[in-house]
């Protein structure tokens, strides 16, 4: 899709009129539209065939919509590799979780107050904040500020080992009786949901793979024409265009009262980020930082997920912690924009 975008738009990209810059616009809204809705049916459709199954609700936040939502940013980081476009990667990573706690959570506590007292255990916590400490002193004290093919191999192994420990405890807290009931009333309908729900997934996933090419050609290239670095980029647009199924997942759930499965797709997903993208770029890659203070970027994804864990532990949020963590959002974009610009 990447080749074909390049060679169709081959003739006006020497264009001195608007029409090359139109293109890479149109192709980069085409992608956020597919990325959204394509990461929207997804998460819905995973989380429908999880339930089917009788999986708990938190752990299908830390999982299957986790999974689900951070799709595109796989996607995307895949697509970015083929393009020649590494200097996305590691923005879009780290921008990505950054926004899923400060702008995502921000935006979902301005709708409604989160209890999160028993919601996230303490292993789970523990992990979120250990692993994205890790991540950013590997990335800090490389010299060259490369995410390496060792460094993915070792991330792809942890969130394999993590997805078989969650499934296993799972498999372990589900209630065999209910699920026979539930299939002894509804057997029929319910193998007619699966079936309709995994052909949703796979034209979901073909969406994504489009959406992300679109996305990064148009990304990468206008990058180029304003002279801005692709880091910054990443960071910024393409995080939150990846983020939007995390958005649209959030406000749901807030708005039905799932504050476990709202809170266990932001820490999933923040997990799967580092764990699958940044592990799957790394393996492919290596990807490398192409901005001159990229310290700022991991300061601040340490500082709002290390916030953020300490909440877990049993306080109740509010909008004023919503206000606070979209104002530490704001700033991150602003000194990274102002210093790696």
């Amino acid at each position: 899709m990447y080749q074909f975008l390049t060679n169709l738009t081959q003739q006006i990209s020497n264009d001195p009129s608007y029409g090359y810059l139109a293109a890479l616009i149109i192709a980069m809204v085409l992608g956020l539209l597919m990325l959204t809705k394509g990461g929207d049916y997804l998460s819905d459709h995973s989380s429908c065939i999880a339930e089917a199954l009788g999986v708990p609700r938190v752990v299908i936040g830390l999982t299957i919509v986790s999974i689900a939502t951070s799709a595109p940013e796989l996607f995307t980081s895949i697509a970015a590799i083929r393009g020649q476009a590494d200097g996305l990667i590691l923005g879009n990573i780290i921008g990505s979780n950054i926004a899923n706690i400060s702008l995502i959570l921000g935006l979902a506590l301005l709708i409604k107050p989160i209890q999160t007292k028993g919601a996230i255990s303490n292993n789970q916590i523990i992990v979120l904040l250990l692993l994205t400490i890790a991540f950013c002193l590997v990335l800090f004290l490389s010299p060259t500020q490369t995410l390496s093919f060792e460094v993915g191999a070792f991330l792809l192994a942890f969130i394999s080992v993590y997805l078989f420990w969650m499934t296993s405890r799972a498999l372990k807290k589900r209630n065999s009786n209910i699920i026979e009931q539930g299939l002894e009333s509804n057997g029929g309908e319910s193998s007619n949901s699966l079936a309709f729900s995994s052909l949703v997934i796979l034209l979901a996933t073909l969406a994504l793979w489009i959406g992300s090419d679109c996305l990064v050609f148009g990304a990468k290239n206008l990058a180029t024409l304003a002279g801005i670095p692709e880091e910054l980029i990443g960071f910024t647009i393409l995080a939150i265009g990846t983020s939007l199924p995390e958005l649209a997942t959030s406000i749901s759930l807030v708005r039905k009262a799932e504050t476990e499965m709202l809170l266990g797709n932001i820490v999933g997903s923040n997990l799967f980020n580092i764990g699958l993208v940044g592990g799957s770029a790394g393996v492919l890659g290596p990807v490398s930082s192409q901005t001159p203070h990229p310290w700022i970027d991991y300061l601040f994804l340490v500082l709002i997920t290390a916030l953020f864990c300490y909440w877990l532990k049993g306080r109740r949020l509010q909008s004023k912690d919503g206000i606070l963590l979209l104002t530490i959002y704001l700033s991150a974009s602003l000194c990274t924009w102002i210093w790696n610009g």
